[in-house]
């Protein structure tokens, strides 16, 4: 049986899902594993599976491809070059499918022990891939097509505070619209379907922070955060959350988070609550 809940096949921009179509069968004939990330997943996952509108929408798709050597990417880059409809972009990872942006970003075998990958030959290109591992891992499917039936993987939420936490600190000050998109994931996530584990299994928790549900729930990300994440993985969120909120912190991640005109005390108290839950586990 379907399970309508997770079934975006109705709600997708018909280019967009026409390009993830096209890659999802080049990519599974190549036997390449993937999910997609960024700021399309949370369109996905926010907006058409829990009716919640996000802060920007975005024309572009981000597929994380698990490879094992650049050769494969070679292959995908090549399938990709030889297919109707997409032109290679200057940047390394960047492709364009009509109006629609499309960056292939590997991770997996790829990735140094810094979680780093740089293209060959010139490996003058780095990014960050901290977190891929772990929010693949846990990623879970989605009705992208019912007719012909196709899913694909996106993280969850957990997964992608992950991801934006890891992303915004390798990249620093770069990304600062990871900060805003971590902070909005966390105000967010009492409207996905948390109230009844605030009821039913986490009712100390919940009385303790006086029954703010926003509070209770950004404490319960914490500990789902910490379910997924790999002991090297939640070692380092938690590092970098101690650096932000201490008491003698520059607070770059919460200065970068204000940007949307938030209160300094609020957001502050958030990131500590986001801390404690993650410690909590």
């Amino acid at each position: 049986m379907i399970n309508i809940s997770l079934d975006i096949s109705r709600k997708v921009d018909p280019e967009h899902k026409s390009a993830i179509l096209h890659i999802k069968k080049m990519l599974d004939e190549l036997g390449v594993k993937f999910f997609i990330v960024g700021a399309s997943a949370i369109d996905f996952v926010l907006d058409y599976l829990h009716g919640i509108r996000a802060p920007r929408r975005t024309m572009d798709i981000d597929f994380a491809v698990r490879i094992e050597s650049w050769e494969l990417y070679e292959k995908i880059e090549n399938v990709l070059l030889n297919a109707q409809g997409f032109k290679k972009s200057k940047q390394k990872q960047r492709f364009e499918y009509g109006e629609t942006i499309i960056d292939i970003v590997p991770f997996g075998k790829v990735s140094d022990d810094q979680n780093l990958i740089s293209w060959p030959p010139e490996h003058t290109t780095v990014m960050s891939v901290s977190g891929f591992e772990d929010a693949y891992k846990y990623s879970t499917p989605i009705i992208i097509s019912k007719e012909p039936f196709h899913q694909i993987k996106v993280p969850t939420i957990p997964g992608m505070v992950v991801m934006k936490l890891l992303s915004w600190n390798d990249s620093f000050p770069e990304r600062q619209k990871d900060a805003q998109d971590l902070y909005f994931l966390l105000l967010q996530y009492k409207y996905t379907d948390i109230i009844e584990r605030l009821y039913i299994d986490n009712k100390e928790l919940f009385e303790s922070e006086d029954f703010n549900d926003e509070i209770a729930s950004i404490r319960i990300l914490g500990h789902d955060m910490a379910k997924i994440c790999s002991n090297r993985c939640l070692n380092e969120i938690i590092k970098i959350l101690d650096k932000e909120t201490a008491e003698d912190s520059s607070f770059r991640l919460v200065i970068h988070i204000l940007e949307q005109r938030y209160d300094f005390e609020d957001v502050l108290t958030r990131l500590q609550k986001l801390k404690q839950g993650l410690e909590e586990i």
